[in-house]
């Protein structure tokens, strides 16, 4: 078979796990999931090890 549906559900809900995990970057979770989905799962999660997610500086 040319191509197996199955691994179209894992490829994008691995991806979807990829963009939960990036959801405190500056792109937010929808830039990581798309993000992951054009280039590969893997490499962006390798992006998001070696990146710092977004803190908020909260002054009083």
């Amino acid at each position: 078979m040319l191509f197996d549906p199955l691994l179209l559900i894992i490829y994008v809900a691995v991806s979807a796990i990829v963009g939960f995990l990036g959801r405190n970057r500056s792109v937010g979770f929808a830039g990581i999931f798309t993000f992951s989905l054009i280039v590969s799962p893997v490499i962006v999660a390798l992006v998001l090890l070696v990146t710092a997610p977004v803190t908020s500086s909260k002054s009083t």
